[in-house]
C-alpha cells in the first residue's frame, strides 16, 4: 500500500502569518524571533503574492552592516569601537524594506498539487516552506516540511491500524 493521494489543500496551513513589502527588517525579525516559522510570505492588495523571505535571506543578503569580524557571543566579549562607528549601518540595516531583499521567483504550488510533487518540489530546490495560490497569484496557504511529515506519519499510523 502506499501513502493516499493527498493533495496540497488537504495538508497545508490556512492560518497564515504574511508580511507587507513595506515592513521594515526590525519588523521582520521580531515576527521570525515571535513565530515557529522558516519563511515569510510578502504580500500585496487582495493577498496577492510578491514574494517570500526567509531566515537565510535576513542572514545572507547583500544588506550587511559592517562590523568587526570577531564577536564572542557567549563569553559577551566583543571586539568593540564603539557603537558609534557602527550606527548608521545599523540603522540602514533596520531600515530596509522586505521589498528589497525578498526573492521574487517564489516556487509556488497550486491546492490541487499532489502530495508527491510538492515533496519533489522541496527537496529538489531545497525549500522549507512553499506558497499555495491559486490564480491569479492569491494566497491560500503554506506547506512546511513538518506537514509533509505529519502527512507521512499520519499515513503509516493509518496504515498500521489497518492491519
Amino acid at each position: 500500500m502506499g501513502i493516499k493521494q493527498y493533495l496540497a489543500k488537504d495538508f497545508m496551513s490556512k492560518d497564515i502569518i504574511s508580511v507587507s513589502a513595506d515592513i521594515n527588517i526590525h519588523d521582520l525579525v521580531k515576527i521570525f524571533v515571535e513565530h515557529p516559522v522558516s519563511a515569510l510570505p510578502v504580500v500585496g492588495e487582495k493577498n496577492t503574492l510578491l514574494g517570500i523571505i526567509s531566515e537565510g535571506d535576513l542572514l545572507y543578503k547583500k544588506v550587511r552592516p559592517y562590523v568587526p569580524q570577531y564577536m564572542d557571543v557567549l563569553g559577551a566579549g566583543v571586539y568593540y569601537w564603539g557603537y558609534g562607528r557602527f550606527a548608521s549601518s545599523f540603522r540602514k540595516l533596520l531600515a530596509t524594506k522586505a521589498s528589497e531583499i525578498m526573492t521574487t521567483n517564489v516556487h509556488c504550488v497550486a491546492p490541487d498539487t499532489n502530495l508527491e510533487t510538492v515533496t519533489t518540489l522541496m527537496i529538489d530546490e531545497h525549500l522549507k516552506s512553499v506558497p499555495v495560490v491559486e490564480s491569479p497569484n492569491k494566497l491560500v496557504g503554506m506547506i512546511t516540511r513538518h506537514d509533509i511529515l505529519q502527512v507521512i506519519a499520519s499515513s503509516e499510523k493509518d496504515e498500521k491500524s489497518e492491519k
